[in-house]
């Protein structure tokens, strides 16, 4: 018995459609691999875009207490108003955590405890800091800064760590503390 050749291609031609459709089938699951694949990704970019954003804000607020605590160490006969020095150093060195949208409930704010022996303190505090305008006073601190004994400068500021509309962290606060001795 002999075959002819149209028998012989027909397998062919079936493989060779079969070959198409699958590779139709196989293009849109590429389609949606890259889609979830690269949500991913642009979340994970986006993640670490945020967190250094936030980390910059610390690393600015710690060096704004720190300028705030070097300015009311100059002690009692210096410093009339601690609270407005430390308003204007912390304005002075953070003018970028002047930000409502990142802050949201928990604007750039700080506490003044200055120490009149190594366990009695004197507090003054939480104000919110002034960028421009009448800043806080606290005049009577002035007096309870004592030669040789610590002052500290808190600032606490609020940070937003918002990735595609959801908040990971929403009562998130960043917080820099920095004691310096009163000459």
């Amino acid at each position: 018995m002999k075959r002819s050749n149209w028998h012989g291609f027909r397998p062919t031609l079936c493989v060779a459609r079969r070959s198409v459709m699958r590779a139709r089938r196989e293009e849109g699951q590429a389609i949606v691999e890259f889609a979830f694949i690269f949500s991913m990704l642009a979340m994970l970019v986006l993640g670490i875009i945020t967190f250094g954003i936030t980390f910059y804000d610390q690393i600015l607020l710690s060096n704004a207490a720190s300028n705030a605590a070097q300015v009311v160490m100059a002690g009692s006969g210096v410093i009339t108003d601690p609270c407005a020095s430390v308003n204007t150093a912390l304005a002075a060195a953070a003018p970028g955590l002047n930000n409502s949208t990142v802050y949201g409930s928990n604007p750039l704010s700080f506490t003044i405890t200055a120490y009149t022996s190594t366990s009695t303190s004197v507090s003054a505090g939480p104000d919110t800091v002034v960028f421009s305008g009448t800043a806080p006073s606290c005049t009577s601190l002035a007096a309870d800064l004592t030669q040789y004994q610590q002052v500290v400068v808190k600032a606490t500021y609020g940070c937003n760590l918002t990735i595609f509309g959801h908040n990971f962290a929403p009562s998130c606060l960043l917080t820099a503390q920095t004691s310096e001795a009163v000459q």
